[in-house]
């Protein structure tokens, strides 16, 4: 009975949730949950009965913005022209040109509220000259940053769906935005495999299957990255270390071996190493999709700096 009750309550007040509309999972963060239920409950913005609700279009407003070589947060306008499929950021309000132009088709966002240290800070990303250019930024109204965050999904929808007709919207809205699979602090060796270790903050990106490492958290540039093959083309990570082969302070180490090197890396914990063993096999384990033969042909193995 409370089963079809809760059906009931569903049906009426999530009727009409947009295709581009990000509906919150058991993990999401706080600000994406509380916005989802204001959304349904207070502002009723998905039921039956009420306005058709059209895609967001073209936004403009100011966020907090994390500087790239310090981190003071400065007030920036952001512009989103969503028929181009463009991102703009200004540094003056009046007079200059953008301080950026992002492409919508490279574009990501994700909500990063530990890492970036507020609870609605959102990390944007995109590809620039080969490199994962991140941005962290903020608002201190809720409702203002998932509003944004949903225009950005939208946006992306409306580029996809010019990109690829043939695909069912279906298809299309997993690629909207995504979470990334598993992040946090692991030591590295060079490739001679004889340098000294390094702590690095690592980000595996299973959509992209890019493994990126920062010497920082909120880098605005990564220093490298490897790309994720699968097992049948001889992609593998091994438990453990290569023999003769120590770490620096963390021992629990792994292995990850494409066809061009070996990235040796410990963990600093053994529960640590199993959830990034887990991690790493799981996307070595699917298949490259069409995208991801696209990117291994342009941009195979690691670039580091």
């Amino acid at each position: 009975m409370t089963h079809n009750g809760n059906l009931r309550v569903k049906a009426k007040f999530e009727a009409r949730v947009p295709a581009f509309y990000y509906v919150p999972q058991a993990n999401d963060c706080l600000v994406l949950k509380e916005q989802w239920i204001r959304a349904k409950y207070q502002r009723q913005e998905f039921m039956a009965d009420g306005e058709t609700i059209s895609p967001p279009g073209n936004r403009e407003g100011f966020l907090w913005k994390r500087g790239r070589d310090n981190a003071q947060f400065l007030r920036r306008r952001f512009v989103l022209l969503a028929r181009e499929g463009l991102l703009k950021y200004y540094t003056k309000e009046e007079g200059k040109g953008p301080k950026a132009v992002i492409s919508i088709k490279d574009l990501n966002a994700t909500f990063q509220t530990e890492k970036i240290g507020h609870p609605h800070g959102l990390q944007i990303t995109y590809r620039r000259e080969g490199h994962t250019r991140n941005l962290f930024v903020y608002h201190e109204s809720g409702k203002e940053i998932v509003d944004w965050f949903n225009a950005l999904r939208a946006a992306r929808l409306q580029y996809l769906k010019t990109a690829f007709p043939e695909l069912p919207e279906s298809e299309l809205v997993p690629l909207l935005t995504r979470n990334y699979l598993k992040q946090g602090f692991m030591e590295k060796t060079g490739p001679k495999q004889r340098e000294p270790f390094k702590k690095r903050w690592f980000t595996l990106d299973s959509q992209e299957r890019r493994l990126l490492y920062y010497k920082n958290p909120l880098d605005a540039f990564e220093q490298g990255q490897v790309f994720l093959g699968s097992n049948e083309q001889g992609y593998e990570v091994y438990e453990d270390l290569p023999k003769g082969i120590r770490g620096n302070r963390w021992k629990a180490g792994l292995t990850i071996v494409t066809p061009e090197r070996r990235f040796v890396l410990t963990c600093p914990s053994e529960k640590e190493q199993q959830e990034w063993l887990d991690s790493l096999r799981d996307v070595l384990s699917h298949p490259l999709t069409p995208l991801n033969l696209f990117t291994a042909s342009t941009e195979s193995g690691c670039s580091s700096r």
